[in-house]
């Protein structure tokens, strides 16, 4: 185990810790306003306002939760590519594990009124953010840490996918398992580039298709 992995492993499982907490306001709270607040308190706020302090602290690099430049070609191909696998793996996948797994989920996120500026703000806004946060954590930092530990990289991407789909507890079995394999196809572009930019694209682009349309 490289030096500091130990701390790198806590600051991946402290900065999950928010995200599953948060989806306790998917099953109790049922007005909208009150759950956008939470939500971007909870797992948007805390956790950017924590990777900042600790970047600019200097006990991690940006790059260590993947922020790093990419050429224009890998960040087109990466950003498109996953965008079209991840699409493909919700839209698709999840209808079968619908069927394969039980589907019942414990709540979900409350209906933005029609019409609604708060809704439309979040829709755009609050998923790319998501995008960002989820990123940065669950395939930079995770992937960072994971590789720092010493773990085969087959464990990486298990421990990983396994992680990310689980902070989407709330939303049932096959959602879990659908994020997570969404999650592990992730894994790879920063596996192979080292960067999370061409995905923070790619899950906006998912989740903007999946509430969007």
């Amino acid at each position: 185990m490289a030096r500091g992995a130990g701390w790198m492993l806590g600051l991946y499982a402290g900065l999950t810790i928010p995200f599953l907490l948060n989806d306790f306001a998917n099953i109790y709270v049922k007005d909208f306003a009150a759950w956008v607040t939470i939500d971007y308190g909870f797992a948007k706020a805390l956790p950017l306002l924590v990777i900042i302090a600790v970047c600019l602290s200097g006990r991690l690099a940006w790059a260590d939760f993947g922020i790093a430049r990419l050429p224009a070609i890998l960040l087109i191909y990466y950003g498109l590519g996953m965008s079209v696998l991840g699409t493909l793996l919700d839209q698709y996948g999840l209808p079968l594990f619908t069927i394969l797994l039980p589907s019942e989920g414990l709540g979900g996120i409350p209906s933005a009124p029609d019409g609604s500026v708060l809704g439309w703000v979040d829709l755009h806004f609050g998923l790319f953010m998501t995008g960002v946060l989820e990123e940065l954590i669950f395939r930079g930092l995770a992937f960072t840490a994971l590789t720092r530990a010493g773990l085969p990289t087959w464990v990486v991407f298990t421990v990983s996918s396994i992680v990310f789909g689980m902070i989407h507890w709330s939303l049932g079995v096959a959602a879990v398992a659908t994020t997570g394999l969404i999650g592990a196809v992730f894994m790879v572009g920063m596996w192979r580039t080292g960067s999370v930019l061409p995905l923070i694209f790619a899950h906006f682009v998912v989740n903007y298709i999946f509430f969007g349309f």
